[in-house]
């Protein structure tokens, strides 16, 4: 019995290989710069802006905008002191995959594809997230109130 290994033409393409088409291919990387993760290659073509003064936003897209916009303001404000830093530093370390007996974030979004809840490989996203979910749970104003609400969700 043989085993065959097909390889395509074309292994892997990254930037625009024509005007409107982008290729990219991400890799994640721990804080010891190990890669710890690759997503899947990725193709898009690039389509005109929306123009928002004659579709704004309404209802639901606002609201969903509004409360994007206040995670990523509590995240910057808690990834800028020592003490937020670090506690949330703990908490994605905890969740990755590299890391033995580790398990998904309480906090982490539900992935509709294996309904189980989802490790992030990006620090950056992590911490957006978990913020996002946590302000659809209790109500945050400060860095601190946020800081305080997280470690009640460990």
């Amino acid at each position: 019995m043989a085993r065959i290994e097909y390889t395509p033409l074309v292994k892997d393409v990254r930037g625009a290989s024509s005007p409107g088409e982008i290729h990219r291919h991400k890799h994640y990387r721990d804080a010891k710069g190990r890669i710890i993760g690759s997503a899947h290659p990725e193709h898009y073509n690039v389509k005109h802006p929306r123009n928002w003064k004659q579709k704004p936003a309404h209802a639901d897209e606002l609201s969903n905008q509004k409360s994007w916009g206040k995670s990523c303001y509590l995240t910057e404000a808690l990834l800028n002191s020592d003490e937020g830093y670090a506690y949330l530093q703990q908490r994605f370390t905890n969740q990755l995959y590299a890391t033995r007996g580790s398990h998904a974030d309480a906090l982490a979004s539900i992935d509709t594809s294996s309904h189980s809840r989802k490790r992030y490989m990006r620090f950056d996203a992590y911490c957006r997230a978990i913020i996002r979910n946590l302000l659809k749970l209790v109500k945050c104003n400060s860095p601190q109130e946020a800081l305080q609400a997280l470690r009640q969700y460990e």
